[in-house]
């Protein structure tokens, strides 16, 4: 026991380290997160059963169950400080709807460059894991993204250029549940399935409810020229023409020959492969931020009573929401 602790430690610092050297925006993070820590505090985090024996980690903000990012209540109190730009680029969603991918098709496009980042999307996710002196420093275009619910968005930055990704919210929550229980950092290895799909329903787990974060959204930015809403299932199905449609959208038009290349660098088993990743993030048994990428994998996971509960409450609440999602292709 002794000696798989002592592993398990060795392992995350190693990890960590080499973390830190790879990844410039990870060391830039967290010594602002240190800062802001010693000028403002530490978060007030509260423990939310699930139902089924486990628990979750939360910061509560405004009634918003979130994750605790170590300098997130803090951006939250200066949010009023944010000062949006005129070329910023928002890729905002519920978690586990395609955030690291579509932020790689952005980086390509802004840039003009069909080339994988070194960095990870972490670095330029505000106001969770970026400082609000962090996000100054960006050079223009900003891409940032976020999962915030819309009242704990910035106001400045309703204005910005604004993709909302949108995944059915079965897969989204089975990922999301991996997602949680692959984390080493918040220690999250006692979750279940069955807890996590509770806590969404509920709207207990981290940003909400699927259903109350994506209508909240789509009211806002429906019939917005700043704004563009891209499922996960579209993407699946023809990358391309979603590159290109994004790319018409930010006024990056480009080459038939560069839409191809990004398609092909951000499909999901060449990211697997080839993007870098926080290692010390994750727990050995994980595969990290890149998992299966499918659709219908939900199909794997809920059984028929979850099921059917769930479809009653995807009929009543999309009566409101104006989408049509794929839950198999």
């Amino acid at each position: 026991m002794v000696l798989e602790l002592l592993s398990a430690i060795c392992r995350r610092l190693y990890l960590t380290i080499i973390d830190l050297y790879m990844l410039p925006e990870l060391r830039s993070m967290i010594f602002g997160f240190m800062k802001q820590r010693l000028q403002g505090g530490g978060a007030n985090v509260e423990k939310v059963h699930d139902g089924h024996g486990g628990f979750v980690p939360t910061l509560f903000v405004d009634g918003v169950p979130l994750p605790p990012f170590p300098g997130l209540q803090i951006n939250l109190q200066r949010i009023d400080k944010f000062q949006a730009r005129s070329d910023d680029i928002w890729i905002v969603n519920w978690p586990k709807s395609g955030t690291h991918w579509m932020w790689e098709v952005v980086m390509m496009l802004s840039s003009g460059r069909a080339k994988l980042r070194d960095s990870v999307k972490v670095g330029a996710m505000f106001p969770e894991a970026c400082t609000l002196q962090a996000a100054e420093k960006m050079t223009s275009p900003r891409v940032l993204d976020t999962h915030v619910p819309l009242k704990l968005f910035p106001k400045a930055a309703l204005k910005s250029k604004i993709i909302y990704t949108v995944r059915n919210p079965k897969d989204a929550c089975v990922s999301f549940y991996h997602h949680q229980k692959g984390m080493s950092m918040y220690r999250l290895d006692n979750v279940s399935w069955e807890g996590t799909l509770e806590l969404m329903i509920n709207g207990k787990a981290y940003y909400g409810n699927w259903f109350d974060h994506v209508e909240e959204w789509l009211k806002v930015l429906e019939n917005n020229p700043n704004a563009l809403i891209v499922t996960y299932e579209d993407m699946k199905m023809d990358l391309k023409k979603q590159v290109r449609r994004v790319a018409e959208f930010l006024g990056y038009k480009r080459s038939e020959k560069f839409y191809d290349d990004v398609a092909k660098l951000c499909s999901f088993g060449n990211m697997k492969k080839e993007k870098r990743d926080i290692k010390s993030a994750w727990s050995k048994e994980s595969t990290g931020i890149y998992r299966k990428g499918t659709v219908g994998d939900w199909k794997n996971y809920f059984t028929m009573a979850q099921n059917e509960k769930f479809n009653e409450m995807y009929t009543r609440r999309m009566k409101d929401i104006n989408l049509d999602l794929k839950f198999e292709l």
